[in-house]
């Protein structure tokens, strides 16, 4: 999958294909890394994604860390 159709399928809920043959219900995060000038992804399960939207909208800036998982780019095979 192409770093443009993860970006655009970001941030939504959806049943996210793993490499091999892994599947999840969830929300794939981009954070981009400063330190190391590249994009991070994170994997929010879906039975975390409220109490990552509420951590997030009270500004708790390291909630894709406490709710997700940091997975490759390339181990995202799809997502729908």
């Amino acid at each position: 999958m192409s770093t443009r159709e993860i970006h655009h399928s970001s941030n939504k809920p959806a049943v996210i294909f793993f490499e091999g043959g892994i599947q999840n219900k969830g929300m794939i995060v981009p954070r981009y890394n400063i330190r190391l000038a590249k994009i991070e992804y994170f994997f929010i399960p879906s039975s975390r994604i409220h109490a990552y939207l509420n951590a997030k909208e009270q500004r708790q800036h390291e909630a894709y860390r406490y709710y997700g998982t940091q997975v490759e780019e390339s181990s995202i095979k799809s997502i729908q």
